[in-house]
């Protein structure tokens, strides 16, 4: 499997460094480490293959894909593992906003409770004041 998932990467990898070194942002010599282990990679592949064989004939034209597939596998085990902690980080972040949005709220409530009741307050002395001017007019 390892060798798969390493000769996928090299595969991957080799389309961009082509590009770079057609740009000349690199030189010979990484482009030749590069060939390289393209080189040892497959080798290493052809090795495995014939080690499959002696264990089961044919083996080596299977195992390969085998191999593929268990890393798709692990792969999309590993996103699930990744979206199921993303769908709790979520859902942890929407708890928290709600919670400050409730908090917000209440705190809102009660600053216009406060500011109501000052009003009202505010009327009364100035009824009071009314009635105290009224009263010394009268007089």
């Amino acid at each position: 499997m390892e060798a798969v998932r390493r000769l996928i990467q090299v595969q991957q990898e080799k389309p961009a460094l082509q590009q770079l070194m057609k740009a000349g942002s690199i030189g010979d010599d990484l482009w030749q480490e590069f060939s390289a282990a393209e080189q040892e990679i497959t080798a290493e592949l052809q090795e495995i293959a014939l080690e499959a064989n002696t264990f089961k004939e044919g083996w080596g034209q299977t195992i390969f894909s085998t191999a593929a597939q268990m890393l798709e596998h692990e792969k999309q085990k590993q996103l699930q593992v990744e979206m199921k902690a993303m769908l709790e980080e979520e859902t942890l972040r929407k708890k928290k906003e709600e919670e400050r949005e409730a908090k917000e709220a209440k705190e809102n409530e009660a600053r216009r409770a406060k500011e109501a009741k000052k009003a009202e307050e505010e009327l009364l002395r100035m009824e009071e004041q009314e009635k105290k001017a009224a009263a010394a007019k009268k007089k």
